[in-house]
Order: C-alpha cells, then structure tokens, then sequence
C-alpha cells in the first residue's frame, strides 16, 4: 500500500512532533529572542496537543487548539494554518486567545492573570496587513486606538515568507524553524536541519509520524473531523485523500466509493 509523506504544514504531522518538550521550548525560545523578548522560559507546566478550550459556560461549542504551552507566567496557543489565511482562521484565533484568558480563574486582580499568546503559524498576507514575516495584534479601543490590555496578543507568522530570504548556514534560528515547517520535502528540510541537535530530532519525529500507513493516518484524521462535526460524508473524506496524493485505487479502497466516481471527484476537486 502507498503511503503519503506527510510534511510540518499537516497540523497533524505538526502536533505530533512539536508536542516534544525539548523541541517545542527551543521553537519558542527562538520566537521570543526574534521578535525582541526575553527568550527564558521559566518553568514550563504543561504541554497539551488538541488543546480543549472552550468557555465556561457550557451552550457555547468547544474548540480544539493545535498545541498549548503553559509557563509559569504565560499561556500560549500554537496553531498550524496549511492553506491560505482567511478572516474565518482568524476568527478562531482570536476566539481562542480571548477564552484562554477569560476562562483563568475568577475572582482575582486582572494584573495577576497569566499572559495569553496566539501564535499563529500562516501562508499569505491576511487582507494585505501582514507583509512581515512575524506581525502583531494587541486588544485596542476602536475610539482612541489605545491599548486596552497587554495580557492578550496576536502573532500571524508566515512560513511562506522565508522563502523570499536565501539560505545561511548561520541565518536566525527562529528563520530556520520557519523554513523547516514551510518545506516542499524532505530533503529540503534534512538541508535545512543539518548538524543541529533539536531540528534533526524534529526530523525523526516527522519520520516516526509518517511510519504509520496512509489508511491509518486517514482514519486518526477522519476521526478528529467527526469530534468536531465536520464530517460532510465520503466524498468530503475522498477529495481531501485525493489532495494529500492518495492512489485513486487507495481512496476507493478506505472510501468504498467506487473508482470511476473518485475519477470524477479528482477531475472537479
């Protein structure tokens, strides 16, 4: 059976290996530094994949986060866009980010909520606004366009950026990471990673992910489609099979769907 390499954009392929403790502080550390802040994390708590945010009262639905890092002083949300950035994405986002902090416990001096980062890994430049490669969203007054609270921040990160930049040896580590998780292939990332302790254990998470059969990572994906109600029925599962390079046979195969109307599926996917 032929299976399909999965790359860092596949959020899946991204929780599994950013999940790693040693791997994910690294990845954050070279943020912070980047973008000018002190790149100490002091105690790291917690680190959930599929994070389950969702607000206290319990008529709202549930989200599910891609990875949620919990630090002695900072909460932040880590989340995988593969396609292009659209206004619904950033919907989510910002719906995450203000849950997080509105669900800290009550009852306590707003001063001493932990800070809540939304750091959003995209492809494209959301409504022409986001040209640099890491732009920044603070909760404003509208009126004013004053800063109403410096616990809640917005990071849209384009991956795809990078590419304008040429490959250095010795570039920025955060630059590094970034071309890492946009690559085309393996190979450009085995380029990439080459010599560095952290990024070459990244790879061989990415492999050990990808051990696993095309068949088996479908229904793990298929599966988390249905927790969240977004399963629209077998053709839906077989257009996105056939976008990640499934054989037509494979995909009638797990789908049951009979090949002559996959061969249709492919020819108006």
């Amino acid at each position: 059976m032929s299976t399909v390499f999965s790359l860092l954009t596949d959020d899946r392929a991204f929780k599994h290996v950013f999940s790693h403790k040693e791997i994910l502080e690294d990845f954050i550390k070279s943020f912070l530094d980047y973008i000018g802040k002190d790149g100490n994390i002091k105690m790291l708590i917690e680190i959930e994949p599929q994070a389950y945010i969702t607000s206290n009262n319990k008529k709202y639905r549930a989200y599910y986060g891609d990875l949620l890092l919990v630090e002695e002083n900072t909460i932040i949300s880590l989340e995988m866009y593969k396609d292009r950035f659209r206004t619904r994405d950033y919907n989510k986002s910002l719906g995450y980010l203000c849950r997080l902090y509105s669900n800290q416990k009550r009852g306590i001096k707003s001063q001493k909520y932990k800070k809540v980062i939304s750091l959003n890994l995209i492809k494209g430049n959301y409504k022409r606004e986001n040209s640099e490669i890491v732009n920044g969203y603070s909760i404003k007054n509208k009126i004013t366009n004053k800063e109403i609270n410096d616990n809640i921040v917005m990071y849209l990160v384009r991956y795809d950026k990078v590419k304008e930049i040429p490959f250095r040896k010795d570039e920025n580590r955060f630059i590094r990471y970034l071309r890492i998780i946009g690559s085309d292939s393996v190979k450009e990332i085995e380029k990439i990673a080459k010599g560095d302790e952290y990024m070459e254990d990244a790879i061989k998470f990415l492999k050990e992910w990808n051990q696993t059969s095309s068949e088996e990572n479908f229904k793990i994906w298929c599966d988390e489609l249905r927790d969240e109600g977004r399963i629209e029925g077998r053709a839906y599962v077989a257009k996105k099979m056939l976008e990640n390079g499934i054989s037509i046979e494979e995909v009638s195969r797990i789908t049951e769907i009979p090949i002559k109307d996959i061969m249709k599926l492919k020819e108006n996917k």
